[in-house]
């Protein structure tokens, strides 16, 4: 176990140089971060095991919550925290990088050094999970954190890239019942294709138009897929 730290800015500028040498030279040695110079313990004091592997996104992201609520740390006291969320991706950085033709796929910045412009916020591999899953719970983040660690699926994309989505849990509660196959607790197959009716790029739209004319916001999540038109009813029935 370990004390859990925030990245100060001079620890954030260092992570940066440490993965843009790693694009060109993958047996660059991680520097270390964790002494004063580069960040600082977090105030209250957290531990988290540095050495826990995660598979998944969920995984990963019910761990912290367990962590934060033993520590009776608030998710509004942290969520906010870009440093610890730069830490932590600085120390389970083995886990947020693939490995693609024996060569470590280096992502863009955002996926590790976290933002503070949403735009970029919720591609965080570790702060837009947790962020999913302090505010839906286990059961309707499932749809949207089941894949690896280091992948940032279209779910993610698509949905938590729109706060008019991912801020309501109506909304996403829709989206669960819609496209998530509970056999699994994976997208159903197609959902992500442009090509299929009533994917998800098409959810998006008529979630859009229908903000014009309902008050999609006070509906329950049934009353949402009643709306829907007909080309959703494949995915309603599967």
């Amino acid at each position: 176990m370990i004390a859990a730290r925030e990245m100060l800015p001079d620890g954030e500028n260092r992570f940066r140089e440490y993965i843009e040498t790693l694009r060109m030279n993958a047996s660059t040695l991680r520097p270390d971060l964790n002494i004063r110079q580069y960040s600082k313990e977090l105030s209250p004091k957290l531990f988290i095991d540095e050495n826990r592997l995660f598979y998944t996104k969920l995984e990963l992201a019910e761990y912290l919550e367990t962590c934060f609520r033993e520590s009776n740390i608030k998710r509004e006291a942290i969520i906010v925290l870009n440093g610890l969320w730069t830490w932590l991706a600085y120390t389970w950085f083995d886990q947020l990088v693939s490995l693609q033709n024996n060569a470590r796929a280096i992502r863009e910045e955002a996926k590790y050094i976290c933002s503070s412009d949403y735009r970029d916020y919720y591609r965080h591999l570790i702060a837009g999970p947790y962020g999913i899953f302090s505010v839906h719970g286990k059961e309707n983040s499932r749809i949207f954190l089941y894949s690896p660690v280091y992948e940032h699926n279209d779910f993610i994309e698509q949905f938590a890239s729109r706060q008019f989505i991912i801020s309501y849990s109506n909304i996403v509660e829709a989206i669960t019942k819609l496209y998530l196959d509970n056999r699994s607790g994976r997208p159903k197959s197609g959902a992500q294709s442009r090509e299929k009716r009533g994917n998800i790029r098409r959810f998006v739209d008529v979630i859009q138009q229908y903000e014009l004319t309902y008050d999609i916001y006070t509906m329950d999540a049934d009353q949402i897929l009643s709306l829907l038109p007909e080309e959703f009813n494949e995915w309603k029935e599967r």
